[in-house]
């Protein structure tokens, strides 16, 4: 490993001045797919869901070429929203697992790094952190002033809306705004960044890369990649091109704990890593060598499964009659600081894609929900399907596995119903629409439901 591009790593840290973008890899030792196997997965799905043949073929032309954003785009559009989106929470579910040495890794920098930024959609950086961190996946134009933050560029598990997986999506996501591509090319033009947890043949990191070109106004700051060895001249000079210096560790045991041991060494005082292999990843620090690098006690959590894990937004369904969409559309919006702040992750019928399997859709829904909400009218009572959700609903919520909230949103016989029992809002039991002000009657529903999410939330993992 360049010990001269060690030390300007480890100067760019002590001043503060260093971002880590962390890829696939960082995640992926903890088991979870990297983006190949997940593209892989999703091209399985859609061949059992009787895809056309040719779409297969084009999927997998895309992961044999390794243009992963394609192939996720191409496995999105085949599947269709609803099954793709479900399949990829599954798949990418970090509930259980350990979290990764190296993501606790890069929670130990957390004294002097100005940020994270990553392409995962999990947890484990969250849980790394202990929620001090502060999680973003909606970035705002000043985001370059900002600091202790965990920015995911591709959304986070469970908000679905916040998900960015094709090219259109991430260029509209992140760079559609000239404030925000102003704040970017200043992040980019006056920090540093280390990749870390990127293959030698990501796109992922080349479209990345590209942006720190055209942004850095054909001066790029210096950046570093950290790479296991066997980087192939012209890669070499691309990344080099980019302003990338490159940290090229041996990778003897195959398992990337190098990575782990440069990052922890970064911190002053701490002893430089050794020159070819690691130590194993989970090893005890032995007390003859108190100048080893190992993780602060204050940022690792205890090994046991889920310990560190932050509560996940609460998963919010919501049962309505058609007729009621408007006040639906309404509500929504009133809940768009919940959902912005991370707590929840709303669905209803109306996000389903065209040609999806409507029945099976919304059962699963109904089955993951935390939270379902009955918007509560004339229309709703008399629909056989809001008749049937709300069997499973109270059902759900007798063996403990749902909260279920009763919204009001037109006069009718509500109180002879099988729901009649619960608390309803608004609490005086005068329906949305009987109120002067509307809105105000949402927003009063609206505090209803945080207050009921604030205490639901603490208990979801």
């Amino acid at each position: 490993m360049d010990e001269e591009i060690l030390e300007q790593l480890r100067e760019r840290y002590t001043s503060g001045n260093l971002i880590v973008f962390a890829g696939a890899g960082v995640s992926a030792a903890a088991g979870m797919p990297t983006w190949k196997q997940l593209a892989e997965k999703l091209r399985d799905r859609a061949r059992r869901r009787s895809a056309d043949p040719a779409v297969i073929d084009e999927i997998q032309q895309y992961i044999s070429s390794n243009q992963l954003i394609n192939a996720l785009s191409a496995a999105r559009l085949a599947l269709g929203p609803q099954d793709f989106n479900w399949t990829v929470d599954k798949e990418l579910d970090d509930t259980g697992r350990d979290v990764p040495e190296l993501a606790r890794a890069i929670a130990a920098l957390k004294p002097k790094l100005k940020a994270v930024l990553t392409t995962n959609i999990d947890r484990f950086l969250e849980r790394a952190f202990q929620g001090e961190w502060r999680m973003v996946d909606r970035p705002a134009g000043d985001v370059a002033m900002d600091r202790c933050f965990i920015l995911k560029l591709h959304g986070t598990l469970r908000a679905w809306d916040s998900w960015v997986f094709s090219r259109e999506q991430y260029d509209r996501a992140i760079f559609g705004s000239p404030l925000l591509q102003d704040a970017f090319g200043a992040l980019y033009r006056t920090h540093s960044i280390v990749f870390v947890g990127f293959g030698l043949a990501d796109d992922n990191i080349d479209q990345t890369l590209a942006r720190v070109r055209a942004l850095s106004g054909g001066q790029p700051p210096v950046h570093f990649a950290l790479l296991p060895k066997g980087v192939p001249p012209f890669r070499r000079r691309l990344l080099e091109e980019s302003g990338v210096r490159l940290l090229v560790y041996e990778n003897q045991a195959g398992d990337h704990a190098e990575v782990a041991q440069v990052l922890l060494g970064l911190e002053p005082g701490a002893a430089p890593p050794p020159p070819h292999a690691a130590a194993p990843p989970h090893a005890a620090p032995r007390a003859a060598q108190p100048s080893s690098p190992t993780l602060p006690s204050s940022t690792v959590a205890p090994s046991t499964h889920g310990a560190t894990a932050a509560p996940r937004p609460v998963r919010v369904f919501f049962s309505y009659a058609s007729r009621d969409e408007e006040l639906l559309a309404r509500l929504e919006a009133q809940m768009t600081p919940l959902r912005r702040e991370g707590l929840i992750a709303l669905w209803h019928s109306g996000k389903l894609g065209a040609g999806e399997d409507t029945e099976r859709a919304i059962g699963e829904q109904l089955e993951a929900a935390d939270l379902i909400l009955l918007l509560v009218s004339a229309s709703y009572l008399a629909s056989e399907q809001g008749d049937a959700q709300v069997a499973r609903a109270m059902e759900r919520r007798a063996a403990g596995q749902a909260v279920v909230v009763p919204i009001l949103l037109r006069p009718c016989d509500w109180e002879a119903t099988r729901f009649a029992e619960l608390q309803a809002v608004p609490r005086d039991k005068r329906p949305v629409t009987k109120w002067p002000d509307e809105d105000e009657a949402l927003l009063q529903v609206v505090r209803e439901i945080r207050a009921v999410v604030t205490k639901l939330r603490p208990s979801l993992r």
